[in-house]
């Protein structure tokens, strides 16, 4: 997905060559030509001004820009994936310097979001980094090019009159820290009671877990099944269950849900991230009697913190990534599509950028059960 097609790079660089005759837009603000460049999507957007923590992190931390070159700028950004930027430099050579970090920005983001929300890395892949003088822009919007005209029309007329006053962080920007809830999840803790059938002085949240496994080892995946067939509903179950918590790729704070990395979160509140799949699917494949381990690694071109899972049939390993099986934002998805890391082996998971420490880590060579149509 990272390859851009010839249409999109020739779009970019007249893009990025836009430093020819040009006059500086008459009374614009960076922050009243980011609210243009974004256009209805404004609104969506949390506004990060000069003066804020958040937005000298974005331009110092997230984008690698020079701050002392900056002469004003804003950043609109929303979760997970929506930004538009424009930053007004002390001359053209530092707005252009800026421009190559932008793009290197955005093809990280496009690695970031591939395999979680397809859709999204579409958009960012299609992102525009726009040089004009001493300006630049970064449009990750829908209809990118759209964007940059309105961001273009800057320097075309005058600003409004009546343009809206930089308005201070919502609360999407700085969010009041989340209280500490007192409850951790713990596999043993909930293995044990499954087992015992104890119940007694545990949290709610882990009956509300221990509701749902017994849901699923009795009614989705019972003993009757084979092991192959138990591991298969098991893995549609939270496929179907769950839902990748996409504000978690989202730069600003307090984004993402607090059990979003444990079963709770993915089999009850319904949203996770690559550690709640697996452990979810740890711990149910572990009820239901099958050899199962966790594999902690990394994924994609940044090579980004992932998790995900190996189990055992008939003496041969094979890897499942449940995370990457349940694409976000693609609506109904093909059989085929939902199944792409279920059972493969670790050849495939190796050429789908998968990176983990093979030492201790079995190798999957098992094709037997790997998944047909």
């Amino acid at each position: 997905m990272r390859l851009r097609s010839a249409a999109a790079l020739l779009l970019a660089a007249l893009c990025l060559s836009g430093c020819g005759a040009w006059e500086a837009p008459e009374g614009w603000t960076a922050l009243a030509m980011a609210r243009e460049t974004a256009g209805e999507y404004a609104p969506e957007l949390a506004e990060l001004a000069p003066g804020s923590r958040l937005y000298q992190e974005y331009v110092q931390d997230i984008y690698g820009l020079d701050a002392a070159s900056i002469s004003d700028g804003a950043v609109l950004a929303g979760s997970p994936a929506m930004e538009a930027a424009v930053f007004r430099f002390t001359d053209a050579d530092a707005a252009e310097r800026a421009s190559y970090r932008l793009r290197e920005y955005r093809d990280a983001r496009v690695s970031a979001f591939s395999g979680y929300m397809p859709r999204e890395a579409e958009m960012i892949e299609q992102g525009l980094i726009c040089l004009r003088g001493e300006y630049c822009a970064l449009i990750l919007l829908p209809d990118a090019d759209a964007a940059r005209g309105r961001f273009e029309a800057c320097f075309d007329s005058a600003q409004p009159a009546d343009a809206a006053p930089a308005a201070p962080p919502g609360p999407s920007a700085t969010p009041e820290p989340a209280e500490a809830s007192g409850w951790s999840y713990d596999e043993a803790r909930i293995i044990s009671a499954w087992r015992s059938g104890e119940r007694e002085g545990l949290d709610e949240r882990d009956l509300a877990i221990l509701e749902r496994v017994e849901y699923v080892l009795t009614e989705i995946a019972s003993d009757t099944l084979s092991p192959y067939e138990r591991e298969l509903a098991i893995h549609d179950y939270i496929v179907g269950c769950a839902e990748y918590d996409s504000d978690e790729l989202s730069h600003l704070p307090g984004r993402g849900g607090a059990n979003n990395t444990n079963p709770y979160g993915a089999l009850v509140e319904g949203f996770a991230v690559c550690s709640g799949y697996s452990s979810s699917f740890q711990l149910l494949a572990t009820l239901a009697g099958l050899e199962c381990i966790t594999v902690r690694g990394e994924a994609n071109m940044i090579r980004e913190e992932h998790a995900w899972n190996m189990v055992r049939l008939d003496g041969e390993w094979y890897c499942v990534d449940v995370t990457w099986d349940d694409p976000s934002g693609l609506g109904r998805v093909s059989e085929e599509l939902k199944h792409r890391y279920f059972n493969v082996t670790g050849e495939f998971m190796r050429a789908t950028r998968h990176y983990w420490d093979e030492d201790g880590v079995p190798e999957a060579t098992g094709t037997k059960y790997a998944w047909t149509p």
